[in-house]
């Protein structure tokens, strides 16, 4: 079916949608559900579907903006911009604390961190460039993996900082989003 410009395919009324987040993230919980069969005791299945899934926002986030600037939908670009800058602004927060507080205060979480050089660098990176909630991998317990289950001395410090991190963004990027999603509903026609 053809739109009304006839220059883009509609789908019609009752055809299948590829949705490809909503199928990658189905993926993404049966890697989770292998995770929590191999190891029952250790998989905390939450936080790692929170850790795994959340590694997709920042490229939901850019389709939506990219999408909104060629069809020249400059509201929902504003929208969806300022909320790619929360996630962003989140994931400095989020990196500038751990590093503040964390690795200088937390004596045993830099001891454990020690035999997981891997882990010391690559973590915070991810967190830094993609979603700061890949912070809980540190703990997941992520197929019973030793450098998935830290050892904190001060484990209410780490999440107090993981709980801030998320209120912020509830605010600064979610909140920007929500208002670009229902902008969307309502202005974008089907198909696009």
């Amino acid at each position: 079916m053809i739109n009304k410009e006839k220059n883009a395919c509609v789908p019609e009324p009752g055809s299948q949608v590829p949705f490809p987040f909503l199928l990658t993230s189905i993926l993404l919980c049966f890697l989770v559900l292998g995770s929590y069969l191999k190891d029952k005791h250790f998989t905390k299945v939450n936080t790692n579907l929170i850790a795994l899934i959340g590694g997709l926002e920042l490229i939901m986030y850019m389709m939506m903006a990219t999408y909104a600037y060629l069809l020249d939908e400059m509201l929902i670009l504003i929208f969806t911009g300022i909320g790619l800058l929360g996630l962003l602004a989140s994931n400095i927060l989020f990196v500038g604390y751990y590093r503040s507080q964390i690795l200088v205060k937390d004596q045993v979480f830099v001891k454990w961190l020690h035999f997981f050089p891997k882990t010391r660098f690559w973590l915070p990176m991810i967190c830094l460039l993609v979603n700061f909630k890949f912070g809980k991998l540190f703990y997941s317990g992520f197929y019973g993996l030793e450098s998935t289950m830290a050892r904190y001395g001060r484990h209410a410090q780490f999440f107090y900082i993981l709980r801030l991190t998320a209120y912020f963004s509830f605010v600064f990027c979610y909140g920007f989003i929500f208002i670009a999603d229902v902008l969307i509903i309502t202005r974008v026609d089907w198909g696009y």
